[in-house]
């Protein structure tokens, strides 16, 4: 579902990211099975032929494998925001193409940024 955004939003704090690279914060979950995490996400997105700017709601599908918990490794958050944005913006072959402008994850209800762009 597209939502709309204000691009003069304050930006929201990174993510925390502990030594070991796992997500240091309890990320708001879609979905938990055995064999992945589902991690709810924002993209904020560029509309340039409307001139108008766009939230479209996110689902990054994080392998267990890849977590410690249901605490992603930074680098499967990465890849996985880095596929979510290419499903959402059809990796920009969309008529209506849609420039990414940040992506962030939640964390109790609260946007983290991720770092992808």
């Amino acid at each position: 579902m597209a939502k709309h955004f204000t691009p003069d939003a304050p930006v929201p704090q990174a993510l925390p990211v502990a030594d070991d690279d796992i997500v240091a914060a309890d990320l708001d979950l879609c979905l938990s099975t055995p064999s992945t995490v589902v991690v709810s996400a924002r993209l904020d997105v560029a509309v340039p032929e409307v001139g108008e700017a766009r939230s479209l709601d996110l689902a990054l599908v994080i392998p267990r494998s890849q977590c410690r918990g249901e605490r992603p490794t930074l680098a499967a958050l990465l890849q996985a925001a880095q596929a979510a944005v290419a499903r959402a913006t059809r990796a920009g072959t969309t008529p209506l193409l849609y420039l990414p402008r940040r992506i962030v994850a939640f964390v109790a209800g609260q946007p983290h940024l991720i770092p992808v762009f």
